[in-house]
């Protein structure tokens, strides 16, 4: 078995009564799989918290239509419904993925924020006035009205085609993430959580997932603190974090390059992050969905920029993470030691070497986790709801649903569509980095969506065929 020695960190792990320094990996690795009962509660009650709010909107606060059930009634409050947006794009993947990509390539990716606000101010004068005023449900109902009916059924075919590749990454991550602290399969993990994330969305519609979202926003962003927070303690300070990361070229200025081979530069960052977003977050069901939530334009406008300043935020705390990654662990890669598995564990493995020792902190950082990840996996379920009751159900029926089929009809779409992404799991955990790959699938479905809606709003002389 290799022997390595960690310089530079404190990865003496207790076995037994000794303490051993130069341990084979495989020993390393599940001496740092300290997942001790305070860390499952925590876990635990993150769950728990989740279930009591689809409980509620389920069974005592309970929708009284197909409106309320996919729109809150349209008349959300500003706040939740900003903390449902940030959830919806930090989910796992972002809070293990953007550290990666700053631990291996540097903070080049940070760049991206200039194309998140270019984003906000084209979604705000152009393409949030259209929905908002059309009143819509699904947002592919204006296809119909701009073109035709076969036009607004290929917008959801594309959407349910993204949702249904996304999803199932975004329930791979944390699992990947509790894998490394608890060595608990993923494919154990993945049913378990899931089961209680399609039952409270199927309960309580939109109401119960935009509050579960604000719950596991908190829960999300305050581990994220405390782990960076620790880290950067651990490792001599803010100082010593920067200096090692300059040293090695990975606080890097703007690339300017014009080369389209290099992995980031302003332009693609920039230009390439603002098609990105305005794909992600101005035309896609499960986003525009909340912003319709809301009862008047300014509201929706309100919501949007509280939105994009605490992405900010997130965004920047999850690239300076990659920072603190590297700054301790710069004497010895994990990744080349082979005590992280996937590029996607380190940060949760950063967890188990600053914050596992002290008992139930590591939980409350896979809650995190998983809080990021059901938040979008309730909003993409929600979402798919609304797809296929408006888009595939209601144009093509003769006789009107009932108020108890159409409760019926969302309820099992969350469901089988809840299950066929677990399913999918299996695959996804087969084709690499999460970061990436999520950037991939969600451009081959959302491009052309954004392409549609464009030509539909700024192009008057495009028709339907």
């Amino acid at each position: 078995m290799a022997e390595i020695v960690l310089e530079g960190i404190q990865s003496s792990v207790d076995v037994g009564e000794k303490t051993v320094l130069g341990l084979g990996v495989a020993d390393i690795g599940a001496a740092m799989q300290r997942f001790d009962w305070q860390d499952y509660g925590s876990f635990v009650v993150m769950l728990f918290l989740c279930v009591l709010v689809g409980f509620y909107f389920g069974f005592i606060k309970t929708s009284e239509n197909a409106q309320e059930y996919l729109m809150g009634g349209r008349n959300m409050q500003i706040f939740p419904v900003a903390m449902s947006l940030l959830a919806s794009y930090i989910s796992g993947i972002s809070m293990l993925g953007i550290p990666t990509e700053v631990y291996v390539y540097g903070i080049q990716y940070l760049y991206i924020i200039g194309g998140l606000f270019i984003m906000a101010f084209v979604f705000q004068y152009i393409y949030l006035p259209v929905f908002h005023n059309l009143n819509l449900t699904s947002t592919y109902e204006y296809h119909e009205r701009r073109f035709d009916r076969k036009v607004r059924l290929f917008g959801s075919i594309l959407f349910s085609f993204g949702m249904i590749t996304w999803l199932p990454l975004v329930i791979y991550v944390p699992a990947l993430a509790f894998n490394q602290v608890t060595g608990v399969n993923v494919h154990y993990t993945t049913p378990a959580v899931c089961i209680i994330c399609i039952f409270y969305t199927s309960m309580g519609g939109l109401k119960a997932v935009v509050w579960t979202d604000v719950i596991q926003t908190i829960i999300m962003f305050g581990s994220l603190v405390l782990v960076v927070v620790k880290g950067t303690l651990d490792a001599g300070g803010f100082s010593n974090v920067w200096q090692r990361n300059w040293d090695s070229e990975r606080i890097e200025r703007p690339n300017f390059d014009l080369d389209p081979s290099s992995r980031h530069t302003v332009w693609s960052l920039s230009i390439g992050g603002f098609v990105y977003f305005l794909q992600n977050g101005a035309v896609t069901q499960n986003m525009v969905q909340r912003f319709l939530s809301l009862s008047t334009i300014k509201s929706a406008t309100k919501s949007l920029w509280l939105y994009i300043f605490l992405l900010t935020i997130t965004m920047t705390i999850c690239c300076y993470a990659g920072m603190v990654i590297y700054a301790i662990y710069h004497k010895c890669d994990p990744l080349t030691t082979m005590l992280a598995k996937e590029k996607d564990q380190l940060l949760p493995l950063l967890v188990m070497e600053t914050i596992g020792e002290y008992p139930g902190l590591p939980g409350i950082f896979v809650a995190g986790i998983f809080s990021a990840a059901l938040s979008s996996l309730s909003t993409g379920l929600n979402s798919m709801a609304a797809i296929v009751l408006e888009d595939f159900v209601k144009p093509f029926v003769v006789k009107p649903l009932t108020d108890k089929q159409t409760h019926l009809l969302m309820e099992v779409t969350v469901i089988v569509v809840g299950v066929i992404c677990v399913g999918l799991v299996v695959v996804v955990e087969r084709l690499g980095t999460v970061l990436q790959l999520t950037m991939s699938l969600n451009a081959i479905a959302s491009g052309p969506s954004l392409g549609i809606f464009t030509m539909g709003i700024l192009l008057p002389w495009v028709n339907a065929k």
